[in-house]
């Protein structure tokens, strides 16, 4: 189990000095991918029962739609190179289910693996704030994100974890978990004030509305939450906030190349409503449907990229399957409120409002998220 929990720690990073060391294409944190697998086979010969690995509609959804994502790069060309090829993000997802329903199958290693997340994630904000302690005075307009891959990626990983950890603070007795919790909360929220991620505030600010809303305490969470995240973006001194409000001319560019993108992603779609243009083609069939050769750009858009690339239909199923997950964690949370289960609740609640955030952040990203073998 440590393993996996290293895997979770080790999910918000890109181009880390240590994790990314190997041999070639074949990393660390590949082989730590790898060796969860096989342990994950080791554990289901060892248990009585198998689980249901396809008992819930999520779980039928989410197969279909990386059946189809892989039968759709098949028909579009040949692998350009195995470890970064998004067919082998697609492979690594279907592994990475199996291994997390083979081996998670109590409450006490779901807190874990969460638990482990947010370290990583936290762990990635002290690389943030180390790079942007050392660069900021060359660079006026750094935005730092070197080594977890990319600023919006990074705001992303910290809208889906961060609501657990806000929660966790509310409910964990243990003082050291507590003030651990406490520590990487005021870390992540620091680190996402420098990303200054405009689409990922959009994000937060519905991650932490619903979140408010859903709450009965609605005016104390509010102003804890106010205090815990706007004052480090009031701080800083290119916040997303302010980006937003007061756009630089490298901020209107970057906009304006985005609607450019954006408009020949329509087009894709247009051209290709059912099957899409292909797995991984967006970027190099950018310039075709832009109607300049020399533009390339990636999405911006998760939901954009999946209807270019794989069809509106697989669109659906990506709506569909963030659906249900919504409305399973929601019905688990009702189950935990009526059962006053302190330990289930903070995780269903928390990820629920961590899906409402990044739903709304990925309008504004491409959904590149790290495969499970790096």
């Amino acid at each position: 189990m440590i393993l996996f929990y290293l895997l979770m720690f080790t999910s918000p990073f890109y181009h880390h000095p240590f994790f990314d060391r190997g041999f070639g294409s074949f990393t660390l944190v590949k082989g730590i991918g790898l060796l969860c697998a096989l342990y994950a086979i080791f554990y289901l010969f060892s248990r009585k029962k198998a689980p249901r690995y396809l008992g819930t509609v999520r779980a039928r959804l989410f197969l279909v739609l990386c059946i189809w994502a892989l039968i759709s790069y098949a028909l579009a060309g040949s692998m350009r190179g195995w470890a970064s090829d998004p067919a082998f993000s697609y492979f690594s997802f279907l592994v990475l289910f199996f291994v997390t329903v083979t081996v998670i199958d109590t409450p006490k290693k779901i807190w874990w693996s969460l638990m482990s997340a947010l370290a990583g994630v936290a762990f990635g904000a002290l690389y943030m704030l180390r790079e942007f302690q050392k660069y900021h005075g060359l660079y006026a307009d750094l935005r730092p994100g070197a080594v977890v891959g990319d600023p919006n990626y990074y705001t992303l990983a910290a809208l889906l974890i961060l609501p657990v950890a806000y929660f966790w603070l509310r409910g964990l007795r243990e003082q050291f978990f507590r003030l651990s919790v406490i520590g990487m909360f005021i870390l992540v929220s620091a680190a996402v004030a420098l990303a200054s991620s405009r689409g990922g505030l959009v994000g937060l600010i519905a991650g932490v509305g619903y979140l408010v809303w859903d709450s009965r305490h609605r005016m104390r969470n509010f102003a804890v939450l106010f205090v815990l995240l706007a004052i480090p973006m009031a701080l800083v001194p290119r916040s997303p906030l302010k980006r937003l409000l007061h756009p630089t001319s490298s901020d209107e560019i970057g906009s304006q190349t985005r609607e450019k993108a954006w408009l020949a992603g329509l087009n894709m779609v247009k051209a290709k409503p059912l099957t899409g243009i292909g797995l991984g083609l967006f970027k190099p069939m950018l310039g075709s449907y832009s109607g300049d050769p020399t533009f390339q750009q990636i999405a911006h858009n998760s939901y954009l990229e999946f209807a270019a690339e794989l069809g509106i239909p697989a669109l659906l199923l990506f709506l569909w399957l963030l659906g249900e997950t919504f409305r399973s964690l929601g019905k688990t949370k009702k189950i935990t409120l009526r059962t006053s289960d302190e330990f289930l609740y903070p995780m269903a609640a928390g990820l629920q409002c961590g899906i409402v955030g990044c739903a709304v952040g990925d309008f504004f990203c491409l959904l590149n998220i790290s495969n499970c073998f790096g």
